[in-house]
């Protein structure tokens, strides 16, 4: 542990930690791991667009270990301060593709800050003021789909919103994909020329699932 982290546990400042670590002629064990250059430089790299869970794997470190480092940088992110979320943070909390989230940033005017760490700039999403905002924009959210409490505080709103979203979501979300849709799709979007939410309006889907049953249709290279 950190001489922070241990001062928190004992109750004590972390310079305080520091002289009683020199009293008792203490050292560090020779198991634990000096962080690296280039580990730090891998962290603040990834950290905000990959999960935690696959940098840890990436650098042999518990998430832990990774939070507290990144606390240690300067980097303060949903774990340490609740306040401020990573843009892919709150794309996970929102169950949306985090660059759903850049466009709310870019076409929506969501309201975000900057902060540099060593050579890495990070978006921050205030969560109480991204809610305020999302209170104007409720179209651009599916709280249906939203877990409850997965992103606090959750305004009193977002509940009876999440029924609504439900009683009025597409009437054919859940349904799989036919042939005939799916030349439906490709005549309306590469023919046509028309928006996904046009064709989602259209087709009784939602914006999402136009876009993924795009992406499938291009894997499968059936989109000429």
């Amino acid at each position: 542990m950190s001489n922070r982290e241990i001062g928190e546990h004992l109750g004590k400042v972390a310079s305080s930690v520091v002289t009683r670590i020199k009293v008792l002629n203490l050292e560090w064990k020779e198991k634990v791991c000096r962080w690296t250059d280039e580990e730090d430089e891998y962290l603040l790299n990834y950290y905000g667009s990959a999960p935690l869970k696959h940098i840890s794997e990436s650098l042999q470190r518990t998430v832990k270990a990774l939070e507290s480092r990144l606390n240690r940088l300067g980097v303060y992110g949903a774990k340490a301060n609740t306040t401020n979320i990573t843009v892919y943070e709150l794309a996970e909390c929102l169950q949306v593709d985090v660059h759903t989230v850049y466009n709310w940033i870019k076409n929506n005017k969501m309201p975000y800050k900057k902060m540099v760490a060593k050579t890495r700039e990070f978006m921050l999403i205030d969560v109480l003021i991204f809610w305020g905002w999302v209170d104007q924009n409720r179209g651009l959210i599916n709280f249906y789909k939203v877990p409850k409490n997965a992103l606090v505080p959750e305004p009193d709103w977002v509940d009876k919103q999440r029924d609504i979203d439900y009683l009025t979501r597409p009437r054919n979300e859940n349904k799989n994909w036919n042939d005939e849709e799916d030349t439906r799709l490709r005549n309306m979007f590469y023919g046509e020329g028309r928006t996904q939410k046009e064709i989602g309006e259209l087709m009784g889907r939602s914006t999402r699932g136009i876009q993924k049953r795009l992406d499938r249709l291009r894997k499968m290279k059936v989109t000429g």
